[in-house]
């Protein structure tokens, strides 16, 4: 009987190892990328069946996420500076971002006595940024407040 559960141990381990949970994304991945190609419902409703499995595990350990992906690798991930450079990286990449789809908007329908056809997506790009502005001031006071 101890035999049995050791085995059972070893089988959940790796269900809960970085490397299997990187591999099933990619699945899942190929899977709705499939799905999509071949408009096949039962390929996308599997993608969806492995997507919950998937969001199961990383809930449950939910915890333990940096540690069950950091175990992987022998190379040490990042330090403060790398993650001081990450973030710097990531809100100028947003605000470049944003300032790009507001002027692409504001272009696209100030044209649109000359190209009606594009005054659609001038007002989707003017509306994502927007978006984009809401949620990242919401996600700062959010995290002003946390911390």
């Amino acid at each position: 009987m101890n035999s049995k559960s050791g085995i059972i141990m070893k089988i959940l381990s790796i269900f809960e190892s970085g490397l299997f949970i990187k591999i099933l994304s990619v699945f899942i991945t190929g899977l709705w990328i499939a799905g999509l190609l071949l408009a096949d419902i039962y390929i996308i409703i599997l993608a969806v069946v492995f997507l919950i499995a998937l969001s199961t595990i990383l809930y449950i350990h939910r915890d333990n996420l940096k540690e069950i992906f950091q175990k992987d690798s022998n190379a040490i991930v990042e330090d403060e500076r790398t993650q001081l450079i990450n973030e710097k990286a990531a809100t100028m990449t947003l605000g470049v971002l944003i300032a790009v789809m507001i002027y692409a908007g504001i272009v696209i329908i100030a044209l649109r006595n000359n190209y009606p056809q594009f005054l659609q997506a001038g007002y989707t790009l003017f509306l994502a940024s927007i978006l984009c502005f809401i949620l990242y001031f919401t996600s700062r006071a959010y995290y002003t407040h946390k911390y």
